[in-house]
């Protein structure tokens, strides 16, 4: 009886330790990179200014810290270092469970008579029983504990990826709008102040920049506007005669999306 109930929890105690190998090779691994990830994170940059060379350093250190994070994530959803420390633990309090239960067994060795009574081989019975339950017991509560953990780690994980994917997608619809926003047609709006006082109160304008160009001519009147102009740099020129003299004049407009940019002119007149 006493060596089946030694046999199982040693059993137990080596598969314990065996199984931390692994773990502890991978976790002490994974410690490693992730240190030496968020360190290069904070050194390279710092190479790359003394070397002058032209590489953006913000992305680099920014890639860096991401595997770094991406390892210990990866650390925390296998559970390397947390199954390691549960496996020491497991198999360092059934060595002390088999260490004691052996001095209790020499113990009631020592008070039994050379043929044991029934009362004494109850109590042998009992201490072997309450012996491999502890034993057994521990094998339940850190199956217990590595479901728990697994459990946690996915739950975790899956809220951590449903954030990324949503960041994710505010991002990709903000940048769709911020592209629509700034293809948002503006408009220009030209005031010559002194087209009054030109030949027959009239003038011609023309307009040119990448998003397009325009021409018109405007009678009776100090404004001239255009919209549904696509945003940029335009050149507006205003051409007019004065006693006979053709006169003109030009202005840079920069039309923002959405917004109407108001341009004045005043003409160089004859006296």
């Amino acid at each position: 009886m006493k060596k089946a109930v030694e046999k199982e929890a040693d059993n137990a105690i080596k598969w314990y330790w065996r199984a931390k190998l692994w773990k502890r090779v991978f976790s002490r691994w994974i410690q490693f990179m992730a240190l030496a990830l968020a360190a290069a994170a904070g050194i390279v940059p710092i190479v790359i200014q003394l070397s002058g060379a032209k590489w953006d350093s913000g992305l680099l250190a920014s890639l860096l810290v991401g595997l770094a994070a991406a390892v210990l994530g990866m650390d925390k959803a296998f559970g390397f270092s947390s199954g390691w420390t549960r496996y020491v633990l497991t198999a360092t309090t059934m060595t002390k469970q088999l260490h004691d239960f052996r001095m209790d067994w020499i113990s009631l060795m020592a008070t039994a008579d050379p043929t044991p009574t029934t009362t004494q081989q109850s109590a042998m019975i009992q201490r072997a029983k309450d012996f491999i339950a502890a034993i057994q017991a521990m094998i339940l509560q850190e199956t217990k504990d590595w479901a728990t953990d697994f459990q946690n780690n996915m739950a975790q994980m899956e809220k951590d990826i449903k954030n990324q994917l949503d960041a994710l997608k505010a991002q990709v619809e903000k940048a769709e709008q911020d592209r629509k926003d700034a293809e948002k047609p503006g408009a220009i709006e030209l005031t010559v102040t002194n087209a009054d006082k030109t030949d027959g109160y009239k003038f011609d304008v023309s307009m040119d920049g990448k998003g397009g160009k325009a021409k018109a001519p405007v009678s009776n009147s100090k404004v001239w506007a255009k919209t549904d102009v696509n945003p940029g740099q335009y050149v507006v020129e205003v051409t007019a005669a004065s006693k006979g003299v053709v006169v003109n004049d030009r202005k840079v407009a920069h039309v923002r999306p959405g917004e109407t940019e108001k341009v004045s002119i005043t003409l160089s007149l004859q006296p």
